[in-house]
């Protein structure tokens, strides 16, 4: 019998500089391995040639032409902090690689937060990673300055509802970028404030400028240091905002009929004509440089909902108060691997609705676009997703678009595109918002549809609200290196604002009321070691304060959760929206109501709840029911208190069909009152003690 020959070790026989350059090409897992094989394996790639291997572009993540250092992490999007402390070329490599391996995953290990920014629900945000704060206008108007870590409020501007100076309107388009805010005011004009100045503290913004127009200005975005604002009335602008005060550089005259939603390159513009597809202009001569179609796409794929279990409704709104205490933003939740649901990606088109109404049917009209690099993407009302993989060779014409770009179709009645609909692009992934859901779906390395028989990385789904009858448009949602952040309905806790009178302990009260915060969910490795471990704790440590977990579960929030454990059935008759926030140009229904000594009933877009001394109530608001929480009195002995849900039912809400008369909230948890001819009829359950 022949013997196996020996096969000489590759690191006795060839040049150093061949090994490396073969090892520039070995997966991260074969050089792992390797380092395993010998003592002379181990001391090549971990000791003598580490930074060699480790700093090529194969390896680790870097900006175009390399990296001599790691000065170019501190422009790093990372909501854990992942890279902060990063020791080697190595270390770099291994943090990049497990978190790139999660992103594949198709059902990845998350951590979730939720933050609620004041009382408000929010509009607009953005996080700033070096200075680790968020900003946000609000439905209610005004802006605030979050801290990213504890949920503390840094600084604010009052709303224009409250105060004539210095204040930001309700429904407040928000741009940043690096320290810099730009959002847009009564009129055609648009403010910018400036962070870090001298003098500022932390959080901080000084108005710097104020840019007018003569024209109808339907949006704005910021990025490049270049800010680009577009009119529906056939006029573009570009500002150097390097410039003090910014500079106008170029006037764009483009087709009239803008929607106000744009993006830009380095060089280019790129403006959403709604059922006219995209235009790309040069930024510096104002020049057309062609459109984008996506009627001319020919290879298509769909994607069904994806199944999930049904849950009832009172469940859901139970499971959405455990989102709380607010602002605990550190630690995040336990990791889980349920938070995002897989998503199947299927070649061809859906199958034509058989409603010959249904908008799929007629002309469709394109909101959303977004680049990223030489990627386009593009949203419609239909639900259709154009995908451009170089948009560039794209304006070349038809036979180059089609050639460069797919279309995915999503089961969408257009009810949600309102407002144009949000996209993220990012890291070979894009995000948009289908029917109450996020979709993030997944790219090849050439931001192609990957093959749906082989994919690298997995596509999935996420909720935009914490209970179904709680479900209104995603306002901003965004892709980051280890995150997704949207925002998300939910409930809130009423929070006490700076300049509110500081009640006495005894007479503190919370109320429950329907909200947008601002959801996380880190896909971050864990990368635990007694050092990370202990500045977690001490993080959560700072981001509660005294709210403690017996704090913060108090009987009230106790009560509660057997309330709407209690509610049963009646809450799964909700309607999916929540009218209130639904409406733009609604939101008194946010407003607080003035308290009096009876139960005021009011339905302004929302209804709002608020008497009998000192019991607080808070409305959950659909289109045919009403169902109220109500939150025990606080005067009560020993903490306890009489519990009321009274559940209206009425044929049409706006009529004024309830009254304070109705019932008798000292003895009634239940109650529910049916529209009879000209009187209401009503049913009385237990107390709850």
């Amino acid at each position: 019998m022949t013997g196996i020959s020996p096969v000489a070790d590759p690191l006795a026989i060839l040049p150093p500089e061949i090994v490396l350059r073969i090892l520039e090409f070995t997966p991260i897992s074969a050089l792992a391995s390797l380092t395993a094989v010998s003592k002379a394996w181990h001391e090549f790639i971990d000791v003598t040639h580490q930074e060699a291997i480790y700093t090529s572009e194969s390896k680790t993540v870097q900006p175009p032409g390399g990296a001599r250092d790691f000065s170019f992490l501190s422009d790093n999007t990372s909501f854990t902090k992942l890279f902060e402390g990063t020791a080697s070329w190595k270390d770099l490599c291994k943090r990049q690689t497990l978190l790139a391996r999660n992103w594949a995953e198709s059902q990845p290990v998350c951590r979730e937060s939720v933050v609620q920014i004041g009382n408000d629900p929010v509009w607009r945000f953005r996080p700033d990673f070096k200075r680790r704060f968020f900003v946000s206008t609000s439905h209610a108007g005004g802006l605030n300055v979050t801290d990213m870590d504890t949920g503390q409020l840094l600084w604010r501007l009052p709303s224009t509802l409250d105060s004539d100076e210095d204040a930001v309107r309700p429904y407040a388009h928000l741009e940043y970028q690096d320290g810099m805010a730009v959002f847009d005011r009564e009129g055609d004009a648009v403010e910018v404030w400036q962070a870090d100045l001298e003098g500022a503290a932390r959080g901080e913004f000084r108005r710097i400028a104020v840019l007018n127009h003569d024209c109808q200005t339907r949006g704005f975005q910021l990025s490049y240091w270049t800010l680009c604002v577009v009119s529906s009335q056939g006029r573009g602008f570009v500002y150097d905002m390097t410039q003090r005060p910014p500079k106008l550089t170029t006037r764009v005259e483009i087709e009239h009929g803008a929607i106000g939603h744009l993006d830009q390159s380095k060089d280019a513009v790129i403006y959403s004509m709604g059922p006219g597809g995209y235009h790309a202009y040069d930024k510096t001569t104002g020049a057309f440089l062609g459109a984008l179609q996506p009627s001319h796409c020919t290879d298509k794929y769909h994607i069904c909902p994806p199944a999930v279990s049904s849950i009832s409704a009172s469940a859901a709104l139970a499971g959405a108060m455990r989102h709380f205490p607010p602002n605990r933003t550190f630690p995040l939740g336990a990791p889980r691997k349920d938070s995002l649901t897989p998503l199947k990606i299927a070649k061809g088109p859906l199958p034509p609705p058989s409603d010959p109404g249904h908008v799929r049917h007629g002309e469709d009209e394109w909101g959303a676009g977004m680049l990223h690099g030489n990627i386009f993407v593009g949203f419609s009302r239909a639900g259709r997703v154009f995908v451009c993989s170089n948009w560039r060779k794209a304006l070349q014409g038809p036979d180059s678009l089609a050639a460069h770009s797919s279309l995915i179709e999503c089961e969408s009645d257009g009810s949600g595109f309102d407002l144009g609909g949000w996209l993220s692009v990012r890291n070979h992934r894009l995000m948009f918002e289908i029917e109450d859901r996020i979709y993030v779906v997944a790219l090849d390395d050439d931001n192609r549809i990957q093959d749906i028989d082989c994919t690298a990385r997995a596509s999935y789904s996420l909720l935009t609200s914490s209970a179904p009858q709680l479900a209104v448009p995603v306002s901003f949602m965004a892709l980051y290196d280890d995150a997704i952040m949207t925002t998300y309905t939910t409930l809130g806790w009423r929070q006490p604002l700076p300049g509110d009178a500081a009640p006495q302990e005894q007479e503190a009260h919370t109320r429950l009321f329907p909200t947008k915060a601002i959801r996380v969910v880190s896909l971050a490795p864990d990368l635990s070691n007694d050092k990370s471990s202990s500045a977690d704790t001490a993080q959560g440590t700072t981001a509660m304060d005294s709210s403690s977990p017996e704090a913060w579960r108090s009987p009230a929030q106790t009560g509660l959760l057997q309330l709407v454990s209690m509610l049963g059935n009646e809450l799964d008759d909700f309607d999916d929206e929540l009218e209130i926030m639904e409406t733009e140009d609604d939101d008194e229904g946010w407003e607080d109501a003035d308290e009096t000594e009876n139960l005021n009933l009011s339905y302004e877009g929302g209804l709002r709840v608020r008497g009998f001394g000192e019991t607080y109530f808070s409305a959950i608001p659909t289109s045919r029911i009403f169902t109220l929480l109500v939150y025990p009195e606080a005067t009560t002995d020993e903490g306890h208190g009489t519990w009321t849900a009274p559940v209206y039912r009425c044929d049409n809400v706006g009529d004024e069909a309830c009254h304070e008369d109705l019932f008798d909230p000292t003895d009634a948890v239940e109650q529910h009152y049916t529209q009879g001819g000209d009187y209401f009829e009503a049913e009385t359950k237990t107390d709850i003690e």
